[in-house]
């Protein structure tokens, strides 16, 4: 009688640390999975973008709510592309795009064609088509964010780089 009493008392404890191990995995031990970790929106407001590049930066505004971008600013200087260079200029854009969540964060893929002028030559304007595009996420802290940056023109790719933000 004894051996059963000396084997049934490790088997005991082996089931108490089995269930109790159960019991914190779930969501205030009521037998239901916890919730999945929810996705940190980014802090709403203006982002300033460091591209790394003194010829173009842009900012962009994030929405009240952490779902889009409202606003995003090119700024260049002399910078050149397809044949053009532009002294100094700034491109605004106001099309929302919108945040997709992720597991920790957001991202955003930004696909702009600027049709952009130089000046008045020849008796018109001169002008080329710059494709602008930015692919970004917001990292878990929500005051994070980074990507890649392209600008093309006629399918050949002027300059490109990463970027950082932070708020």
């Amino acid at each position: 009688m004894k051996r059963t009493w000396i084997l049934a008392i490790p088997l005991l404890v082996a089931l108490v640390l089995l269930i109790g191990m159960g019991a914190g995995a779930c969501d205030g031990g009521n037998g239901e999975e916890g919730a999945p970790p929810t996705s940190a929106l980014p802090q709403p407001g203006e982002w300033v973008a460091s591209t790394g590049a003194s010829e173009f930066t842009f900012t962009f505004t994030v929405s009240p709510d952490s779902t889009s971008i409202t606003d995003i600013v090119y700024y260049f200087e002399e910078f050149r592309c397809g044949g053009l260079r532009w002294g100094k200029g700034v491109i605004v854009g106001q099309e929302p795009i919108p945040l997709h969540s992720l597991p920790s964060g957001a991202e955003f893929t930004i696909d702009t064609e600027e049709q952009v002028y130089q000046g008045y030559q020849e008796g018109r304007y001169k002008s080329i088509h710059w494709y602008i595009f930015v692919q970004g996420i917001f990292d878990e802290t929500s005051t994070h964010a980074s990507g890649t940056w392209e600008i093309s023109s006629a399918a050949a790719t002027c300059q490109s780089g990463t970027w950082e933000a932070w708020r």
